[in-house]
């Protein structure tokens, strides 16, 4: 899926952080949980590049000669966790942020290591859903293989359909939520 900031953008152009009706069109019509967390993390990807950009960006030589190098996907600042790190320590993020964007990329590296599809009733991709502050305090994703027990054939797709779509929309309000504390972030730099 291509990142909604361009790799190799100028970054002496205005900086773009995903708004909410992007990041729902987005994320809604990923069609397997892998893709949902594939663009959820593309979403937070751009967003921390663009507070690391607005942090960096001072002066326009600056700009191009040693910002947009380090910001690469092979500069020591094209890593996400790399990136959300500094943020940290500088204080531009809270660690609860940061560690709500360690979740998605472990789910997503969980997602991209995996042999085969893997759905949102699997026990580690609803642990780590489940500690992301934001759906603690307003989503609680509710599941537990009980749920479906003695359920038809039918009955239990249906279920596991609806299932998906209410973590869909949990990951879209998360997702939301942190690129707007991250927005926010970006405008007290």
């Amino acid at each position: 899926m291509p990142s909604m900031l361009a790799a190799e953008a100028h970054y002496s152009e205005a900086i773009y952080i995903p708004n909410e009706s992007d990041l729902l069109e987005v994320i809604s019509q990923a069609d397997t949980p892998s893709a949902v967390i594939s663009a959820a993390y593309h979403a937070l990807d751009d967003a921390v590049g663009s507070v690391m950009q607005t942090l960096l960006s001072q002066n326009e030589k600056g700009v191009s000669y040693i910002v947009a190098p380090l910001m690469t996907n092979k500069g020591p600042l094209g890593d996400i966790k790399v990136r959300a790190g500094l943020l940290l320590g500088l204080g531009v993020i809270h660690r609860d942020v940061y560690e709500d964007l360690e979740v998605f990329l472990r789910l997503k590296e969980y997602f991209e290591e995996a042999s085969k599809a893997i759905p949102f009733t699997d026990l580690y991709v609803l642990t780590e859903l489940r500690s992301v502050d934001i759906i603690k305090r307003t989503m609680p994703i509710e599941y537990d293989p009980s749920m479906i027990s003695g359920l038809s054939d039918t009955m239990m797709r249906m279920f596991i359909d609806r299932h998906n779509q209410k973590v869909t929309s949990t990951i879209v309000l998360a997702i939301t939520e942190l690129v707007a504390v991250l927005r926010h972030g970006a405008s007290r730099v």
